[in-house]
């Protein structure tokens, strides 16, 4: 059976919204095709059903959820990432960069009884208005959560022995950078998780196949995990090296996963400070096992005990908002749809969709 991968493109962040939609197909792409049009139109089970074709015809298929709501997609890719349709609506935003070349646009909202939709004017003003303050506060909350992770931080950079620590970083680097692969090209950088209404998910598991070796380390938030993720990306991109870095979708300045898909090996940071990657890998044995949390000096550390658990609570106490706040998001986005889907003609939509599928087969083909 085809390989059926996961991901997330966007992220509910403390910064706000954070994209790496550029990064889903490569540039020289053989098609791109760009769904417009309003909520409830059909996007995602457009999308669903082109990536269910694909996988049918036996073609690897990589599905790229919504972080706002993540039973819904924002973009499908597929034949090794030759071809992909994705949602250009906001917040994330896409338009042709080729186009007629490479990238089209299909307006959904051109198969949509726009009377009935007018006669909904009011209410989708209102629940528009409403979702978009809902992401706003709860990445307000986001933010708050950063400055008690930042509190955090610095205690554990108080008890840490650094020299150590770099130590273990220069040397856990060389293991994983030890064998170059021949494959030249700019990393990719995406999300294997998301900040969700459905809370803290992740689709890591699909990421690997049960043959990469794995390098996993573990500690505290400003233990040194971090600043090995960021040496070795640093490494990779001097060397030129193609890889998949996967970002922390709380602070996207961060790194949570790095893979080598050529050498099949994979660096992962299972702090489960923000996501449990443990747990999409339950029972893979790891080339090596690293807590960065054994370098830290107990006497210190135990010294600022309360205060670090007070930080890791308000840390927690604002994701908690977040998510809540993006629930309501998805409450109002879900009612918002009731005024689309009734004037929607999904039946030429349907239609489209076949012609589209036919098009992308003909341009693997090509």
């Amino acid at each position: 059976m085809a390989k059926v991968r996961h991901l997330f493109p966007g992220a509910n962040s403390c910064y706000g919204f954070y994209s790496f939609y550029d990064h889903i197909v490569p540039s020289g792409v053989k098609s791109k095709v760009v769904l417009k049009g309003g909520p409830g139109v059909g996007k995602s089970t457009f999308m669903k059903r082109i990536g269910e074709d694909l996988s049918a015809r036996q073609m690897e298929v990589e599905y790229h959820w919504c972080s706002s709501d993540n039973n819904s997609l924002d973009g499908v890719v597929g034949g090794q990432r030759q071809v992909c349709v994705l949602d250009g609506t906001a917040p994330h935003v896409v338009d042709p960069r080729f186009p007629g070349a490479v990238d089209r646009i299909i307006n959904l909202g051109e198969y949509w009884d726009a009377d009935m939709i007018k006669g909904q004017r009011a209410n989708i003003l209102k629940l528009t208005e409403s979702v978009g303050l809902c992401f706003q506060r709860a990445y307000n909350r986001l933010a708050e959560s950063q400055l008690a992770l930042i509190e955090w931080k610095s205690y554990i950079q108080k008890a840490c022995d650094y020299a150590a620590v770099n130590r273990n970083i220069l040397a856990l680097a060389d293991e994983f950078l030890q064998s170059r692969p021949k494959t030249l090209a700019a990393p990719r950088h995406l999300f294997a998780g998301a900040i969700s209404p459905d809370g803290i998910v992740s689709k890591a598991e699909s990421l690997l196949d049960s043959d990469f070796a794995i390098l996993a380390v573990k500690g505290s938030p400003g233990g040194g995990c971090k600043d090995l993720m960021q040496y070795v990306v640093n490494n990779l991109e001097l060397a030129g090296i193609y890889a998949e870095i996967y970002h922390c979708p709380f602070d996207p300045r961060l790194i949570d996963i790095i893979i080598i898909p050529e050498n099949k090996t994979a660096l992962v940071d299972f702090s489960a400070t923000i996501i449990d990657y443990e747990a999409a890998w339950p029972n893979h044995k790891f080339k090596r096992f690293l807590d960065f949390d054994q370098f830290l000096d107990q006497s210190v550390l135990g010294s600022c005990a309360k205060a670090v658990y007070e930080s890791r609570e308000r840390l927690d106490a604002g994701l908690r908002a977040a998510i809540g706040l993006i629930k309501t998001a998805k409450d109002y986005h879900d009612e918002l749809e009731t005024y689309y889907v009734p004037a929607m003609d999904f039946e030429r939509i349907e239609e489209v969709r076949q012609e589209l599928l036919e098009e992308l087969l003909a341009d693997l083909q090509g």
